[in-house]
């Protein structure tokens, strides 16, 4: 990045994945105006939202992540057979409260192999129903970290929250710091911080701001 006194510019390579073919572009943006006219705060915003431009990917064939399918995991762990979570609904597996479109019933067995395909299956689709609701464009870090927010908290956050409404304002800093507030659930009636959910949502911010080329590449 480079600074001076009359021209703002920021240079950004970015990795590009159109179908199967890949694309490197750079980014120049300038602003002919005075830097005295940002404030730090201002400068990162500027610049990470056109970090975000520039790595866009086409998410409208984008399958599920394995990084998502990994970070779900990670967090909501595997039960083969069914209880009840804090929700007061019967899950199993990953946490599902369907399989294979069925209400899951307490006395209910799966095994891991059945869970995992169960799984792909419900990221698939709800990162279908918030691609839906998203009205800017995102990189797969950001859908799946998204994806793995609605999986745990539900649609509410795509339909009816600050995020969305910061997301499609093309806030993408402002939306990531929204995650962290999604770590209650309810616990005898009351919503009630959980350390495993402010680990989560930390986690999934954290996907959230990684650009994409830069997971990809390891």
């Amino acid at each position: 990045m480079f600074f001076n006194s009359s021209i703002f510019q920021i240079f950004y390579h970015s990795t590009i994945f159109f179908g199967s073919t890949l694309v490197y572009s750079s980014l120049v943006v300038n602003d002919v105006a005075a830097t005295s006219k940002f404030n730090s705060k201002q400068i990162k915003q500027l610049h990470f939202n056109e970090l975000i431009k520039s790595e866009i990917v086409i998410t409208s064939n984008v399958s599920v992540l394995p990084t998502t399918v990994d970070l779900v995991k990670q967090f909501e762990g595997f039960s083969a057979d069914a209880y009840i979570d804090t929700s007061g609904l019967p899950v199993i597996g990953y946490g599902q409260t369907r399989i294979n479109g069925k209400t899951v019933i307490l006395g209910q067995y799966i095994t891991q192999a059945e869970a995992d395909v169960a799984l792909r299956q419900e990221l698939e689709h709800l990162q279908n129903l918030v691609k839906s609701h998203v009205q800017v464009e995102l990189n797969p870090h950001q859908l799946g970290a998204l994806t793995s927010l609605v999986y745990n908290a539900g649609m509410r956050i795509v339909t009816n929250s600050t995020l969305i409404r910061k997301l499609n304002q093309g806030d993408y800093l402002g939306a990531a710091r929204e995650f962290p507030r999604w770590n209650k659930a309810n616990q005898g009636g009351k919503l009630v911080v959980f350390s495993g959910l402010t680990k989560r949502r930390l986690a999934e911010k954290q996907l959230f701001l990684t650009p994409y080329q830069e997971v990809a590449s390891n």
